[in-house]
């Protein structure tokens, strides 16, 4: 044990703090929200591919939007399956994505459309904290003593 002076504490106050707040953000949460994420990109594609059917006759401008959407969709589907079933690579592509997801917010913000970007700042900032969360959980249980 340790030589400890009379009232210091064991455990700092910003650690217990932090994992109060961060405790239900667990890979059940992440997988399940990374899924969110997926659901909603996918609806933006097809949403696009509706738009080029009913309003334009030009396809070309669409095109890149539905292929990144179609394949943002899929990866974010990859991330959740990959978090659910505890696989450590899906964690830093996870962040990666929902830093890209603030920079939309950031956009949508100035856009004036608050009602898609708080909702997509909050998600994203859980999604970050909840992957930092499992990076150190797995480093805990598989540190050596």
């Amino acid at each position: 044990m340790p030589n400890r002076q009379a009232g210091e504490l064991l455990i700092s106050w910003p650690n217990i703090y932090a994992y109060s707040v961060l405790k239900p953000l667990g890979t059940k949460f992440v997988s399940w929200a990374l899924l969110l994420e997926s659901t909603f990109v996918l609806a933006l594609a097809i949403y696009m591919i509706a738009l080029g059917f009913t309003h334009d006759k030009e396809w070309a401008p669409y095109l890149g939007v539905i292929a990144m959407a179609l394949g943002g969709s899929g990866a974010l589907y990859a991330l959740a399956q990959g978090i659910k079933s505890g696989k450590r690579w899906a964690t830093s592509p996870a962040i990666l994505a929902n830093l890209i997801a603030l920079g939309v917010a950031q956009y949508q913000f100035e856009a004036g459309l608050y009602i898609l970007a708080v909702p997509m700042v909050i998600v994203a900032l859980l999604i970050i904290a909840g992957c930092i969360k499992i990076i150190k959980d797995g480093a805990q249980g598989s540190s050596v003593d």
